[in-house]
């Protein structure tokens, strides 16, 4: 009896596996389908979702447009706009755009104000996307602009600062013996050629950066990153440059005690606007994007401006007396143009010099130009 039942369960088992393994193609087809309908059903959203945001993005750039058309009445004074209450209603559309309201902040679901750059497209192509819907994702971008720009910064002061001693102990030796001053002239002049590989990569990397800020909805003067265009071009002019020639040599001093100057003047600056700009942006007058300058066209510090101007003044000088050594020295046009790259990295400062003192101005300008103004609306405002 016992070897029947034995025997009866072995049939059995081997029953119900016989009918596992038919049974077990349609399961997996079946499974097969509900994985697919789903992808179907997936997919339809996603066409939904698409066409919303493709839909929002229009009515979001359309309602942007119309509320800066407001806005810029109401700073000219327009009587129909610049009451109380109208200019109450636009502040908080405003802010609520910039991210007050429950859907945060709303500039990324715009339609991109900027498209890319030429210099952009140079380097990423133009079919790249490189806006970001969320704020975070933007926000990031920025906070990671001001770590490379803080960085680099310290650089900026230390290495000319230290090309400068090298240059001091090369030409009138005091502290270093005999061998030494041999291995300092032979190092010093691939020192100084790395010094302007690095300008070159600093600025274009600042350049691509900031354009990249700029599509995504930072309110970046331009004059910002045409200065680091110029100062790119003038590293990659010197890069080439003969450094035995007179130009050079006429050049490189000058340059070197100018950007020692200016990157300390870009600390102050730049940890004093970051500052101003983070409560501007916490009162809701300045957008999260909005990047603090470092460069030498402008500030909110008072102190700042007699040493933005002195430096621009420097500037216009080191650019002034390279052109006057290359014209002097290089009378000949041929020997002129043999030196060429003096003299447009003269020219470039030159440029610089008046364009930074040129923004300073607007700046200047633009600040007194608001205060007159409130002071003329509160007077208003309480005579009514």
């Amino acid at each position: 009896a016992k070897r029947i039942r034995d025997a009866f369960d072995r049939a059995m088992d081997a029953n119900a596996n016989a009918t596992r393994e038919r049974d077990a193609p349609d399961a997996v087809a079946d499974a097969a389908c509900d994985v697919e309908r789903r992808a179907h059903v997936i997919s339809g959203r996603v066409a939904q979702l698409d066409s919303n945001m493709k839909s929002l993005k229009l009515e979001l750039s359309a309602l942007n447009d119309a509320l800066m058309d407001m806005e810029g009445k109401a700073k000219e004074g327009d009587g129909a706009y610049d009451t109380m209450e109208t200019r109450a209603a636009l502040y908080g559309a405003r802010r609520v755009i910039q991210g007050a309201g429950p859907g945060g902040d709303l500039y990324g679901y715009m339609k991109p104000k900027t498209t890319h750059s030429r210099f952009l497209r140079l380097f990423v192509g133009g079919a790249v996307e490189i806006n970001s819907v969320r704020q975070e994702a933007r926000l990031r971008l920025k906070e990671e602009y001001y770590h490379f720009r803080d960085q680099n910064t310290v650089v900026y002061v230390l290495a000319p600062l230290a090309l400068l001693l090298g240059y001091s102990e090369r030409v009138h030796p005091k502290a270093l013996d005999a061998t030494q001053i041999g291995y300092l002239r032979a190092f010093y002049p691939i020192a100084l050629q790395l010094y302007w590989v690095w300008l070159l990569y600093f600025y274009t990397a600042l350049a691509l950066r900031e354009n990249i800020l700029r599509v995504n909805g930072s309110t970046i003067r331009p004059w910002w990153i045409k200065h680091h265009y110029y100062s790119a071009a003038m590293a990659l002019c010197v890069l080439t440059m003969d450094l035995d020639s007179p130009a050079c040599e006429a050049f490189t001093l000058r340059f070197l005690l100018f950007t020692t100057l200016q990157g300390v003047v870009m600390l102050v600056q730049n940890r004093y606007q970051r500052f101003r700009l983070y409560t501007r942006v916490a009162m809701g007058k300045a957008s999260p994007m909005d990047v603090a300058s470092i460069e030498l066209s402008g500030g909110q510090l008072k102190l700042l401006y007699p040493l933005l101007f002195g430096l621009q003044a420097m500037q216009l000088y080191v650019g002034a007396s390279v052109l006057f050594v290359v014209m002097t020295t290089y009378r000949i046009e041929s020997h002129i143009m043999r030196e060429w790259q003096a003299s447009v990295a003269g020219v470039l400062f030159v440029l610089m010099a008046v364009g930074n003192f040129t923004a300073t101005l607007n700046t200047l300008r633009s600040k007194r130009s608001f205060a007159h103004k409130k002071r003329t609306r509160s007077q208003s405002f309480h005579q009514d």
